[in-house]
């Protein structure tokens, strides 16, 4: 069986009804680090090579990482295409996209069998618990802002929503004031009020949270 982290492992039976996990192997293996948060030019490397990613590769990558049991060639090219998808293409841009990572791609289906270590993954662990500043800290602006594909379109809105909510909920000035240099909180109204109320007045950032507000048309 495949682990929700990607990791193989044996289920072994016992005599009393119950199994047994065994890991099938090491946690550590090649590392695939991925950027995709706020990336115009999204980034990877592996084992602290750069590799050069096409925005369609990118999101190839985006989607096995989100989906570490696999995904067949017709699940990709639906959530990244749609209707108007066609696993032929996929299959092609995978047999490119393995020119550069090898057998760090798996098939059937089609897995990322590496260690996978993604801004966007580390994103939404930590949305998963309650703090505001590490959410803060890690959200550098949407997942692959230029992509179109229905699935990651998605995700990223998703993404925006609950960094969002955390930060008006529990953030601090700090807090509030990282969210609001990213390209959807720059001119956010609800985070710029709060800047202004929470901020001394003379404070660099409500001077700048005031004039941001003066330009947005308001409601």
């Amino acid at each position: 069986m495949v682990l929700p982290d990607g990791r193989s492992a044996f289920l072994e039976a016992l005599g009393d009804g119950g199994f047994l996990l065994r890991l099938a192997g090491p946690a550590r293996g090649p590392v695939l680090a991925l950027s995709f948060l706020g990336a115009e030019h999204p980034s990877a490397h592996l084992d602290g090579t750069r590799l050069s990613l096409s925005l369609r590769h990118a999101e190839i990558l985006a989607m096995l990482a989100l989906n570490p049991r696999g995904m067949t060639a017709a699940q990709l090219s639906f959530h990244l295409y749609g209707d108007a998808g066609n696993p032929v293409t996929v299959r092609a841009e995978i047999h490119r996209l393995r020119a550069q990572l090898g057998r760090t791609i798996a098939a059937r289906p089609y897995r990322l069998a590496c260690v996978v270590e993604a801004d966007f993954l580390e994103l939404k662990r930590l949305l998963a618990g309650d703090e505001a500043a590490p959410v803060a800290r890690a959200y550098r602006g949407p997942l692959l802002p230029r992509s179109e594909a229905p699935a990651l379109r998605l995700e990223r809105e998703e993404l925006e929503g609950q960094v969002r909510a955390r930060l008006l909920r529990r953030g601090g000035p700090e807090d509030l004031w990282a969210y609001a240099e990213t390209e959807h909180g720059r001119n956010d109204i609800q985070i710029l009020e709060r800047l202004v109320t929470a901020l001394p007045r003379h404070d660099h950032r409500a001077v700048a949270a005031r004039i941001r507000l003066s330009g947005v048309d308001l409601p």
